[in-house]
């Protein structure tokens, strides 16, 4: 709930929410639920494929939940690291012919605004304490 309450707090409106498989699919399960949104999921390349075939064959979406075309989408993770899986499934959802607005975690491990002009919203932002 408190993932969907952050985003209701930043005001946007979408009406697909697209859960990153494995751990972001039930998490995007409840968002969708709290907001009253239709649900996705998006397979990553590296869920899906050896890694050596990765870049041959890529993500994909589940047909067992909503279309994308036309949609206007939040895209929910448990936590971004390098933004590389969250720019995946941006890059996704565009060449579907979605709209990604708004991305949304448990944990932001880097400290993101935003991943290829879509706004990162997280719930705990992971902050390097080192000496010096």
């Amino acid at each position: 709930r408190a993932m969907a309450d952050l985003l209701a707090k930043e005001g946007e409106s979408v009406d697909l929410t697209v859960g990153i498989e494995k751990a972001g699919a039930p998490l995007a399960t409840a968002v969708a639920r709290e907001l009253d949104t239709d649900l996705g999921t998006y397979a990553p390349a590296k869920h899906q494929w050896e890694e050596g075939d990765i870049a041959d064959h890529g993500g994909g979406f589940s047909r067992n939940f909503a279309a994308i075309r036309d949609r206007d989408c939040y895209v929910v993770d448990d936590i971004v690291t390098s933004g590389t899986t969250m720019r995946e499934s941006i890059d996704a959802i565009r060449e579907h012919g979605g709209e990604p607005v708004a991305c949304v975690v448990l944990v932001d491990k880097v400290g993101y605004d935003d991943i290829d002009g879509v706004p990162v919203y997280s719930l705990v932002d992971v902050v390097s304490v080192g000496r010096e």
